[in-house]
């Protein structure tokens, strides 16, 4: 079986390894002072919420939703309140109710209720998927940003969802529209076999989902760049989250089967997922148009009140949607035949496309005027880059090899 390049349950020696890839940020030194992949973890939180600065004469903030989560035959929640409680701590249950819909959601509401529950000295806990992960990590740093007072945070992974535990960013619904915002990092991850190999089958298969994103989203990433759309390009990625294909072809039957060795190479992969993204300081490495056809579901579904599909379902299925995409792209595309003045629409017939568009989904317009702001820089970007672009379409034949080796057959 293939071993991952670099562990993240290595601490100090794989934070040491990794400074050493080209495009690792400099000014990162140890963001994440602990990862813990264990069975059993659960019963390690005192010593590991200690050795990130909470103070147990202080208030401890558990960030937690309602949904029922079950760690081998006991109520998960209860258990880890029960275990903080006979432990010390002064732990405080800050529960997110669900809207109207019977879901949580990454809103601004609900970070700042968790930004209301924090005080000088205290810390918090997040007990969750990616939702409460969000919720909590964005009320921490937005309660920093204010006071600058430091908040320890740590982060409790309740299910192998999706690649939120170990990034810096927070998706967020924002006027309708999910916006990646700048965040902060937890200072520790705690991933407990048990809880993770407990939790269900289509949370896991969603994170699995989630980090097949990659076959799409690296060739994205590589073209925005050859294309001059996007200069921050670089493999730190690639290299960090190693031959994903294989490793998740290897372990396919045992994450299915919920065997130990399985349960933590699946976490460790969701982990260097979330750091791909940070480190190098983009969510391009994780997230291509993918996650844009993701996005525009989720979006249907907040204004229409409609709960949301597993965030990492959506993005397989818009994953093999893309690859079918890139194959036929590849095989396909002949750039001697391209009109470049057509490639070039103005300002005005996009606006009026992206809001007639949109307006079938929102007719209030807000959703609209949010993509319009966004894809406005893009097509100004588009046109200030043409010579890249004729470039592109002189050199396609090692372009079309390049872009290749990053995707894979749906």
């Amino acid at each position: 079986m293939k071993k991952l390049p670099y562990d993240p349950a290595e601490g100090k020696n794989f934070w040491s390894a990794i400074r050493s890839l080209p495009g690792f940020p400099m000014q990162e030194t140890m963001p994440i002072k602990e990862m813990i992949f264990e069975s059993g973890a659960l019963f390690k939180l005192t010593e590991i919420l200690k050795s990130i600065g909470a103070h147990q004469d202080a208030p401890l903030v558990v960030v937690m939703d309602e949904t029922s989560m079950r760690r081998a035959g006991e109520n998960l929640k209860e258990l880890a309140l029960a275990t903080l409680r006979n432990d010390g701590w002064q732990a405080t249950a800050a529960w997110m109710r669900p809207d109207e819909s019977g879901q949580v959601h990454t809103d601004m509401p609900h970070i700042e209720e968790v930004k209301a529950n924090l005080s000088r000295g205290c810390s918090v806990l997040s007990i969750g998927s990616g939702v409460i992960t969000d919720i909590a990590k964005h009320g921490c740093f937005l309660y920093q940003q204010e006071t600058a007072e430091v908040v320890p945070f740590a982060v409790f992974q309740t299910a192998h969802s999706v690649s939120a535990f170990t990034s810096n960013t927070s998706a967020t619904f924002v006027g309708g529209v999910k916006r990646t915002l700048d965040s902060r990092y937890p200072d520790a991850l705690i991933c407990d076999f048990e809880t993770l190999r407990d939790a269900p089958k289509e949370m896991t298969a969603g994170g699995v989902g989630d980090m097949l994103a990659v076959f799409v989203s690296f060739p994205d990433w590589y073209l925005a760049y050859r294309l001059g759309m996007d200069s921050t390009y670089s493999e730190l990625a690639k290299n960090l989250v190693g031959p994903l294909d294989e490793l998740l072809i290897d372990h396919a039957e045992g994450i299915r089967d919920g065997e130990m060795e399985s349960v933590a190479m699946l976490a460790k992969i969701i982990a260097l997922g979330g750091l791909a993204m940070s480190l190098s300081h983009a969510t391009t490495p994780m997230s291509g148009f993918e996650h844009v056809m993701s996005h525009v579901l989720d979006l249907q579904a907040e204004i229409a009140h409609f709960p949301l599909a597993v965030h990492g379902a959506q993005v397989a299925l818009a994953t093999l949607a893309g690859t079918e995409m890139y194959q036929r792209f590849l095989s396909d595309f002949d750039p001697t035949t391209l009109n470049l003045d057509n490639c070039y629409p103005g300002m005005d017939a996009m606006k009026k496309k992206i809001e007639e568009s949109f307006n079938t989904i929102d007719p209030s317009g807000k959703a609209g005027a949010e993509c319009w702001a966004d894809y406005k820089q893009k097509l100004e970007k588009w046109h200030a880059h043409r010579n890249d672009f004729e470039a592109v379409l002189k050199d396609w034949k090692s372009l079309r090899a390049e872009l290749a080796k990053e995707t894979r057959s749906s």
